[in-house]
């Protein structure tokens, strides 16, 4: 009897489309025999081989983890990484020690890499406002269509909803890269940890905007802003990296491993949002283009 739960257990761990197609049968040819030890062993090594060879199976869908859950990975990512980085005074003043053997040459890499991340920010920020602008003036306009009107609330609300953890982001930022007296070289990359993020939450209102076909073109504006962003973000980086490579011997594995790993993070996070956000924006004006 508990041989035979766990079997039809087992039978739970296949991929949906095998129980689709097989599940059935094969529950029915378990229910009408003797369930033994090696019974479930074959079909433990049974749901293992559909799994490996999922693709074969008829009527499969694609396997897809959805973007958002990627781009949350990836901030979480990012404020794990938080204290190792640029939170590792010690390494940070070896590093920066070493940098300052440059000279001028220093200072201009670490004004210029804070140039670049606040201008991604600021870019990032802003690249959904053409959009909340068309769609806040489609709200009260008497010629539009329900479902217009309907998604231009959305997109306000959704704009608001986002606007509160960008605007804690940017005073975090202040607060960290620009209020007190702290090391140059982690003023110099703390964007990197605070401006993917800005980016991304960006994103929700212009996907939401994508689902109108009136604000098309602000949609594709707002997704070239962001792209552009995102360059700039990949951009800031240079400077950091040379500032860092003079004293990466005087300072710990961890934080080395932990700031090459931040900076791959950001890049990609950064780029994921663009992406997708150019995606919303074809999209947005194929509905334009007559059939």
């Amino acid at each position: 009897m508990i041989l035979r739960v766990i079997a039809e257990s087992v039978l739970g761990l296949y991929p949906d489309a095998w129980r689709q197609r097989y599940g059935e049968e094969v529950a029915d040819l378990v229910a009408s025999r003797p369930v033994r030890v090696r019974t479930v062993l074959d079909l433990i090594a049974g749901a293992a081989d559909a799994w490996l060879h999922h693709r074969r199976i008829p009527g499969r869908r694609p396997f897809r983890i959805p973007a958002a859950a990627v781009l949350y990975a990836l901030g979480a990512a990012l404020w794990l990484l938080w204290n190792p980085g640029v939170r590792d005074p010690q390494s940070l003043h070896r590093v920066w020690a070493e940098a300052t053997r440059m000279g001028a040459l220093a200072h201009t890499l670490e004004g210029m890499a804070t140039s670049l991340f606040v201008t991604a920010g600021v870019m990032g920020a802003l690249a959904a406002a053409p959009v909340v602008l068309a769609a806040s003036s489609a709200m009260g306009g008497p010629g539009q269509g329900l479902v217009t009107r309907v998604t231009s609330r959305q997109v306000v609300r959704t704009a608001v909803a986002v606007a509160v953890p960008i605007v804690l982001l940017g005073y975090l930022y202040y607060a960290t890269a620009f209020a007190g007296d702290r090391e140059p070289l982690g003023d110099a990359m703390t964007g990197g940890y605070l401006i993917p993020p800005v980016l991304a939450l960006s994103l929700p209102v212009i996907a939401v905007a994508a689902q109108a076909s009136p604000p098309a073109s602000e949609v594709r504006t707002g997704a070239t802003v962001l792209a552009v962003a995102a360059i700039i973000n990949t951009l800031a980086w240079l400077p950091v990296t040379a500032l860092m490579l003079p004293g990466l011997a005087q300072a710990s594995w961890t934080f080395a491993a932990a700031v090459t790993t931040s900076a791959a993070v950001g890049i990609c996070m950064a780029g994921l949002a663009a992406r997708l956000a150019l995606r919303h924006g074809r999209a947005a004006m194929s509905r334009l283009t007559p059939a």
